[in-house]
């Protein structure tokens, strides 16, 4: 039996390309030779992953197998590494080490830093491990490296360039204002009244508004103008943060434009006061154009008399408007065209690498000699930009050339200048304009470099996108493209040079986390035309991504393509749910034959996709759904033999998953939101971290939560957020910073998340404490959300349980987290204090919220939950708590009430008393609430609300990962899968055998390897597991206390605790079941 020494990784990524960690993380995993063995589909990234990758539906075994097929050698155990490092691979072997480790006495080989000297900007490292065994056997690795990035500012040699065309960057120059009263909260409605004198030669006007809050009526020259219907606002108004296009007859001479503004006095946000902004361009008939924007030619009046909208009112003694007082930051102008930029270059001799860095406050699609330099989707991805702007780096070696080559980009809106947000606000995140800024290093034989960066040699150009827009979706022309602009030989004489861009006040920090990229394809499974010229294709699934269509028609032929989750009656594609979302794509076609048409800087969330204007009939090949995501491996697959729901709902919270961890972890891929709403993910990860390897995307999710915490320590509810959102607190959100970092300790042995966000979380500790001196949370609980989408809550945020009992308890629990994180770093004196802190909310929270008869706050299902699962309840009282749980559940119809921050833990809460009835009840329960209930309705992805296909529109969505956290039980609970120690160096194998649900296997990648657990029973308890450890870890194995065989031979248990034996089992493959 041979070992191999495999999956060198650092900072938890294999082939780290430019970090900026100067002393980063080292791990590698041992496996050895197996005689045979049952592998997961595509060797780790799970059956679905695997499937869509070659087209087709979701496959998933059914069938119930072992664990393990084969033998495994036992026990092995590492007991001593050496790592070297070098420049070069060669190096390794040689005299010229930068860093060699020696000989290290310890089983250790997660979370090792690397000991050589600090890294320089675009430095690679090589290194290997040598791991010696308790045999005395020594194995080698391959080499494997890491390279640094740009370290310092100066490491930059790109400018930043504009990338906006003449039409918007006039608009820009115009100096549009968010203009109001003195008073920014005067509830009065608020009359704006422009007078002006249209040219000579008036061709046309367009008229674009926006008022915040509410924009309740606009006329020009006495007459109502109509919202522009052109874009398909039928149900909602736009928010204010876009302007909106208003019809109106404007002719040359005397005009007048009115409009009423009303300003929120509550809301479910703090409100901040009223905003008006306006852009009228005046086009003459010579292609000239006049702008007028919102400023001192505007006049206005509070509670405005009776006429004022009449063309011959006189408002020159109204009010002249001053600057909004607001917390209005965007830029409202409408969306832009994408514009292509350009540079040729010729190597100087041959190149042996080379590599781009790039960026933009937009979004970009970087391309050589025709190609695109990597898989990346929306780069740079949406992140807190006012602290700093994520930067990529590719290796395009491959893409370089002898003789002319072309660096090209494409710059459209997207996170940055895009509508964003609840609001919809264009440049939420910082000012306009569009800027791109790259640089690409080209190292030659002969040891020198040369750099190819953005100045004034670039040259820019409009292209076919004429809009994109992250929810509205892209408009495209075809016939505007501009073919072979991206590659040598292209004549770009006619095209203009760039002007050079303002730096940004923020920093450059390269992406190391997963991009997001198209990660599979899927075909629809039918077509229908529900009402004449409108084809409805149904793919089956929920997902994220888009479609790519085929067709061939006129030049000229206009394709409109809708995406929805849901149908109306009549058959047609339903967006209602979707609020201001069009979630429309539009495509003109160039009239060349068969075109192959796609979005390029939009994503939507769907699983029907209606075209309409298609000529002729397009047939189920016409139209393929391409998946996208951030694409982070797949490491966990289950198979519930005899339980097909819970099959469905293990599959419903993964594709969920997929959908949703698209840059950041969001809420949902389909409406104006798609933001990182920290509860979401805080509730989520147990499940997540299973299902997918998610280390790397997290940490980063971290640094913006980070980046958007406020300075007296509150944590965001949102990350990233618009600057113009509010900044506010939640208890059971703002807990994400701690929570997250707590989970990717536990899951990966990774402390350096611990040292990252060490400060952040002392900073929200202190932030709770400063205000509640009795160690009840009864002070500075911002929105207070609670137990948010509840059951019993007629509104969302309804309060069916206390919200100080839900804010005290995670309190506590954060208390708790800190204490452990704090040991296992060193930081004794805090560990100390924090154990105070625990323990003094605990003595207020049993004081304030305990009964003796085991009730909890106000007995509601999440009280007891909180309560029992964050260690709240004395031992003496927790059977009492945990029986009032299921008394209210039994009472209900074996069905739960909880919302998003009891559901999580319940089923936990359960187990841990014995309750199984209840938990079998709760798991198989198809009637409504339960997570039955969507599947037996059909959903093919989690709800956001239990009964998400009922009431509210506004807040049905389809696609909401928060309740499957239960897939996390799913792996713990059920398949006996967990880390017992940080790592799953030392793995928890506890299955719990429920007869109602029949056999479980699972099979999971972990940091020290794969892990894999299968469970037979019958009516009377467990009777088989099958189990396969990896290398260099221990599994306490704890059983129904039964007279147990091991491979056939009896096996005595190392510990007999109550109705329960415990085995401490080395790595191997093993196979228990009774003796009989």
């Amino acid at each position: 039996m041979t070992f191999r020494v495999l999956d060198l990784r650092t900072e938890n990524v294999v082939g780290l390309l430019g970090t900026e960690v100067l002393r980063p993380r080292l791990s590698w995993r041992i496996e050895g030779d197996l005689v045979s063995r049952n592998l997961l589909p595509g060797e780790g990234r799970g059956p679905a992953a695997s499937a869509i990758e070659d087209g087709a539906p979701s496959q998933v075994r059914r069938d119930w197998a072992p664990a393990f097929a084969g033998e495994q050698v036992r026990g092995y155990r590492q007991v001593a590494y050496r790592i070297r490092a070098a420049r070069s691979a060669l190096g390794l072997n040689g005299n010229q080490l930068l860093w060699d480790s020696n000989v290290v006495e310890s089983d250790a080989s997660l979370d090792i830093a690397y000991g050589g000297p600090p890294l320089a900007a675009m430095q690679r490292i090589w290194w290997a491990v040598e791991v010696r065994g308790a045999d005395g056997e020594t194995v080698q690795s391959e080499p494997a490296w890491f390279e640094a990035g740009l370290l310092a500012p100066a490491d930059w040699r790109g400018d930043w360039i504009e990338a906006e065309d003449e039409a918007a960057a006039a608009d820009r120059a115009a100096g549009l204002a968010w203009i109001w009263s003195e008073t920014a909260l005067d509830p009065r409605l608020h009359a704006f009244r422009l007078d002006f004198d249209a040219p000579e030669g008036l061709e046309r006007a367009e008229i674009l508004l926006a008022g915040k809050d509410h924009l309740r009526g606009v006329w020009v020259n006495g007459e109502a103008a109509p919202l522009d219907r052109h874009f398909d606002w039928d149900t909602y108004l736009p928010f204010w943060g876009t302007l909106a296009p208003y019809a109106g007859d404007v002719r040359s001479g005397r005009n007048s434009i009115c409009a009423l503004v009303e300003a929120d006095t509550n809301g479910f946000f703090p409100v901040d006061g009223g905003a008006f902004a306006a852009l009228v361009r005046l086009h003459r008939a010579d292609g000239s154009v006049e702008r007028i924007v919102s400023g001192p030619a505007w006049r206005l009046m509070p509670d405005p008399p009776q006429g004022w909208t009449d063309p011959g009112f006189d408002a020159s003694g109204w009010q002249m408007p001053v600057a909004s007082g607001a917390q209005v930051h965007n830029d409202p102008r409408p969306a832009e065209p994408a514009m292509l930029l350009r540079t040729s270059f010729t190597p100087r001799g041959e190149v042996t690498t080379a590599r781009l860095y790039a960026t933009a406050l937009g979004a970009y699609e970087a391309r050589i000699n025709g190609r695109p330099v990597s898989g990346a989707v929306l780069a740079p991805e949406v992140s807190v930009a006012h602290d700093h702007v994520l930067y990529q780096v590719y290796d395009v070696t491959a893409l370089v050339g002898a003789g002319e080559n072309v660096l090209g980009a494409i710059v459209a809106d997207g996170y940055y200048a895009g509508a964003f947000g609840w609001r919809v606000e264009r440049y939420g995140f910082g000012p306009a304009p569009r800027r791109f800024r790259a640089q690409l290093r080209l190292d030659y034989a002969d040891g020198s470099s040369e750099w190819i960066a953005t100045g004034p040699e670039w040259r820019i150009a409009t292209s076919e996108i004429l809009s994109s827009e992250i929810y509205d979706g892209e408009v495209v022309d075809a016939r505007l493209a501009r073919p072979g602009w991206d590659a040598p030989g292209f004549d770009a004489a006619g095209w203009s040079p760039v002007k050079q861009g303002e730096a940004p006040n923020t920093r450059l920090i390269a992406q190391t986390s997963p991009l997001i990229e198209r990660t599979g394809r899927r075909q629809p499974v039918s077509v229908r035309e529900p009402v004449p010229g409108r084809f409805v294709f149904d793919f089956g699934q929920n997902f994220s991504g888009w479609a790519r269509i085929r067709a061939s028609g006129p030049a000229g032929t206009t394709i409109t393509a809708r995406y929805a989750e849901l149908l109306n009656p009549d058959g047609t594609a339903d967006l209602a749910n979707l609020r201001l979302a069009r979630a429309t794509d539009r495509f003109t076609l160039a009239g060349t034959g068969d075109e192959r048409l796609k979005p390029r800087f939009t994503y939507h969330g769907f699983r029907y996709f209606e075209l309409e204007g298609y000529p002729g009939a397009p047939t189920l090949d016409d139209v393929e759904g391409v998946i996208v995501h951030s694409a982070c491996r797949e490491t966990g697959s289950m198979t519930f033999a005899d339980a097909p729901l819970l099959q469905r709902i293990w599959e419903n919270a993964l594709w969920s998953q997929r959908s949703n961890f698209f840059a950041v972890p969001t809420d949902c891929p389909q409406r104006d939101e798609r933001m990182g709403w920290t509860g979401d993910i805080q509730v989520f990860l147990d499940a997540a971290a299973f299902n997918m390897e998610v280390d790397p995307f997290i940490r980063r999710f971290l640094l913006e939560v980070r980046a958007a915490q406020r300075p007296d320590g509150g944590y965001p509810i949102v990350a990233p957020q618009p600057l113009s959102f509010p900044d506010v607190v939640t208890a059971g959100w703002s807990e994400a910073g701690i929570i997250l970092s707590w989970q990717l300790w536990q899951r990966y042995g990774d402390t350096a998340v611990i040292d990252e966000n060490w400060d952040a979380m002392q900073g929200w500790m202190a932030f709770v404490a400063r205000d509640n001196p009795d160690h009840v949370w009864r002070s500075g609980r911002g929105l207070d959300l609670g137990d948010w989408l509840s059951v019993d809550a007629v509104k969302p945020d309804d309060e069916t349980t206390p919200r100080v009992l839900c804010a005290t308890a995670y309190w506590a629990w954060c208390a708790e987290l800190m204490a452990q994180m704090a040991e296992t770093t060193g930081r004794d004196a805090e560990a100390v204090r924090y154990r105070g802190v625990r323990a003094a909310i605990g003595d207020a929270f049993a004081a304030e919220f305990l009964a003796a008869d085991g009730i909890c706050g106000n007995g509601s299902q999440t009280s007891q939950i909180l309560s029992l699962f964050m260690g709240l309840v004395p031992e003496d009282r927790r059977a009492a708590a945990a029986q009032v749980l299921a008394a209210e559940i039994r009472g209900r119809g074996m069905k739960l009430s909880t919302g998003f921050l009891g559901t999580p833990y319940l089923l936990d809460v359960l187990a841990d008393a014995g309750l199984w009835e209840e938990v079998s009840g709760l798991l198989l329960q198809t009637g409504y609430p339960s997570w039955g209930y969507m599947p037996a309705q059909g959903a093919t992805t989690m709800w956001e609300r239990w009964n998400g296909n009922t009431g509210d529109l506004s807040m049905n969505s389809y696609n909401h990962y928060a309740f499957g956290a239960v897939v996390g039980f799913f792996y713990r609970r059920l398949a006996g899968i967990a880390p017992a120690a940080p790592g799953f160096r030392r793995i928890a194998v506890r299955p719990i055998w429920l007869p109602a649900v029949g056999r479980v296997s699972a099979r999971f990648e972990s940091p020290m390897g794969r892990i894999a657990t299968a469970t037979e029973g019958d009516a009377a308890g467990l009777t088989r597991l099958t189990l396969s450890i990896p290398a260099n870890t221990v599994a306490d194995v704890e059983l129904p206390a039964r007279d147990w065989l091991e491979s056939g031979v009896p096996l005595q248990p190392d510990l007999r605790v109550g109705d329960c034996v415990r085995f401490e089992l080395g790595s191997g493959d093993y196979d228990f079941s009774i003796s009989t």
